[in-house]
C-alpha cells in the first residue's frame, strides 16, 4: 500500500474520532455545520456592517497538508501526469467537459458524445491517485442564453437539459476508472459576454453588467437546477463555484476602476444559492513588476490579491447567513502582458516566481482554504505561467516539488510573528517541526539563528550555512528545529 494513503487515512479517522467525541460529550465543533443561527438581513447587499468570518485553529490544525497542492492541466498525457506526480501534487484540475462538444443537437432522448471527452488521461490520472477537478464549460448552440456565446450562461428554458446532461456525466465518471468527485461548473462566470469577441472564451461570461448583482443571481438559479441532479447521480459529489475572477475590491476600488463584477457573489447569496453548492472557488495572482512580486491586485486594503479575496468572500457570506470553504483554482505569479518573452528567460521572474508558491499557497493553507492551483503545469502561453517549459521545469517547479514534499503530512501549528518585515508559520508532524520564512516586504533580513535549530535549507532544498549564527531572509527558507 502507498504509504501516502495510509497516512492519509488515518488522519481522516482521527479527525472522525475527535467529531464523534465531540457529539458524544454533547459539544460541538464549530466550523464544520454552517452558520445556521446568523440571521439574514432583510436587505444584505445594503448592509453596512461588515462582518468576517474565518475557520476555527481547532479545524486548520486538522486539515491535511497535501491537500492544499494542486495544478491546473491543458492536457492529461503521459508526460504531464509524470511532472504532476513528481511534483508532489495532490489536485489536477483540468476542462474535462464541454456540454457544446458532447451534445451539440438536442434529441429525444438525449445524444451524448463521449468520445468528445478525454476518457483516457481521466483514467490515467485516477490511476496515479489524482484528484481530479472537472471544469465544466461551454454552452451549446441550441442551450445559449445569449444567442452565439458558447461560453454565456444557459437559456432558462434549457435548464432542465443541462441537469439532465450533469447527472449523466456525474453517473459515468464518478465510478471506475474515472472517480471524479469535484465538479467546478463555470470558470470565471463574473465577466459579462458583452466584454467578449470570443464566442468560446476561456472565461465563463455569465455576467450581466445591467444587472445589480451583475448576474449572480441568475447563477443561482442554474444551480438549483444542477446541484439536485449531480447529488442524485453521487451523493459524494462536490460542486464548486466556478472560481470567481473578483477583478477588484467594490469596497475599496482603485481609482478608475469599476468592482460591480465582484457582486457576482452576491447575487449567488441572495438568490439562496448557498444551499446549492459544497465549495466557493476563486482566483487569485499575483504580478511581476520591476522586479518585485506585486500581489495587491486590486485588493490591498484586505491584504492583497489571495488574503483579501478571502476576507470579502468569507464576508459576504457570513452576511447572507452561509459558510461554505474556500477553494483557490487558479493562482500563479505572471509576467506584465507587454514582456510576455522577456520574462520566459529573465531569471530574476524566473526566481521570485518560485518564491511565489510560498506567498500562494501557504498563506492560502493558513486560512483554512480547502486547496490552491497552480495554472499551469505546462507552459500554457499565458504570461509565462507554467510551472515548466518545452525545455523542461521552471525554478518553480522544484521549490513546488521541494514545499510539496517537505509539509507533507505536517500542519501550520502557528504563523510566525516575531520578525518585522518576515512573513511565515510553523509546521509540525510527529517528531518534526519546521519554520517556512520569507521576506514580506522582498528586501533581505538578517536574523540570529532561531534556538534548536538542526537545519535551513533553501526554497529549492539546498543547505544554508549561517553566518555567524545568523541567517539572511528574503526568499522562503525552511528551518528545521528540534521537536
Amino acid at each position: 500500500m502507498d504509504m501516502n494513503i495510509l497516512h492519509r487515512n488515518m488522519a481522516h479517522f482521527a479527525l472522525a474520532f475527535v467529531i464523534f467525541g465531540a457529539f458524544l460529550s454533547g459539544g460541538r465543533i464549530r466550523g464544520v455545520s454552517t452558520i445556521a443561527a446568523l440571521p439574514t438581513p432583510a436587505n444584505p447587499e445594503d448592509a453596512q456592517e461588515n462582518r468576517r468570518i474565518y475557520l476555527p485553529i481547532m479545524l486548520r490544525q486538522l486539515t491535511l497538508g497535501p491537500t492544499i497542492f494542486g495544478v491546473e492541466t491543458y492536457q492529461l498525457n503521459t508526460p504531464n501526469i509524470n511532472l504532476i506526480k513528481n511534483a508532489n501534487v495532490y489536485w489536477a484540475r483540468y476542462k474535462v467537459l464541454s456540454w457544446a462538444d458532447i451534445e451539440p443537437v438536442r434529441t429525444n432522448p438525449p445524444t451524448y458524445h463521449w468520445e468528445m471527452v478525454d476518457e483516457a488521461g481521466l483514467a490515467q490520472a485516477a490511476a496515479r491517485n489524482l484528484k481530479v477537478i472537472a471544469i465544466v464549460k461551454y454552452t451549446p448552440l441550441w442551450a445559449q442564453k445569449v444567442p452565439g456565446k458558447y461560453c454565456g450562461p444557459v437559456a432558462v428554458e434549457s435548464l432542465d437539459e443541462f441537469a439532465e446532461f450533469m447527472q449523466a456525466a456525474v453517473a459515468r465518471y464518478s465510478m471506475w476508472p474515472y472517480y471524479i468527485k469535484y465538479w467546478e461548473i463555470g470558470n470565471e462566470p463574473d465577466v459579462d459576454p458583452a466584454l467578449l469577441t470570443d464566442p468560446w472564451s476561456p472565461f465563463g461570461c455569465w455576467g450581466d453588467n445591467s444587472d445589480r448583482n451583475y448576474g449572480g443571481g441568475y447563477y443561482a438559479t442554474m444551480l438549483k437546477s444542477v446541484y439536485p441532479a449531480i447529488k442524485a447521480a453521487d451523493p459524494q459529489a462536490q460542486v464548486i463555484v466556478g472560481g470567481l475572477l473578483l477583478d477588484c475590491d467594490p469596497a475599496n476600488p482603485p481609482p478608475g476602476k469599476n468592482c460591480k463584477p465582484a457582486r457576482f457573489i452576491d447575487g449567488i447569496l441572495a438568490n439562496q444559492g448557498g444551499a446549492y453548492f459544497d465549495y466557493l472557488g476563486f482566483h487569485g495572482y499575483g504580478y511581476y513588476t520591476s522586479g518585485f512580486i506585486d500581489d495587491a491586485g486590486g485588493w490591498a486594503a484586505r491584504g492583497g490579491v489571495i488574503l483579501g479575496k478571502i476576507n470579502y468572500l468569507r464576508e459576504r457570506m457570513a452576511l447572507y447567513g452561509v459558510n461554505k470553504p474556500l477553494f483557490l483554482t487558479e493562482t500563479s505569479l505572471i509576467c506584465p502582458v507587454d514582456n510576455v518573452s522577456q520574462c520566459a528567460s529573465d531569471g530574476a521572474f524566473l526566481e521570485k516566481q518560485a518564491d511565489y508558491v510560498s506567498w500562494a499557497f501557504l498563506r492560502a493553507w493558513a486560512e483554512g482554504v480547502k486547496g490552491a492551483t497552480w495554472y499551469t503545469i505546462e507552459e500554457s502561453g499565458w504570461r509565462s505561467s507554467g510551472l515548466s517549459s518545452p525545455s523542461g521545469p521552471k525554478p518553480a517547479y522544484y521549490a513546488y516539488q521541494f514545499a510539496a514534499g517537505k509539509l507533507s503530512e505536517m500542519t501550520i501549528s502557528a504563523p510566525i510573528t516575531q520578525y518585522p518585515g518576515l512573513k511565515g508559520y510553523e509546521f509540525r508532524a510527529s517528531g518534526k517541526r519546521t519554520w517556512v520564512l520569507w521576506s514580506g516586504d522582498q528586501v533581505d533580513h538578517s536574523i540570529p539563528l532561531p534556538p534548536g535549530t538542526l537545519q535551513v535549507l533553501n526554497k529549492y532544498g539546498n543547505v544554508i550555512q549561517p553566518t555567524n549564527g545568523q541567517i539572511v531572509v528574503n526568499s522562503p527558507l525552511y528551518i528545521d528545529l528540534v521537536p
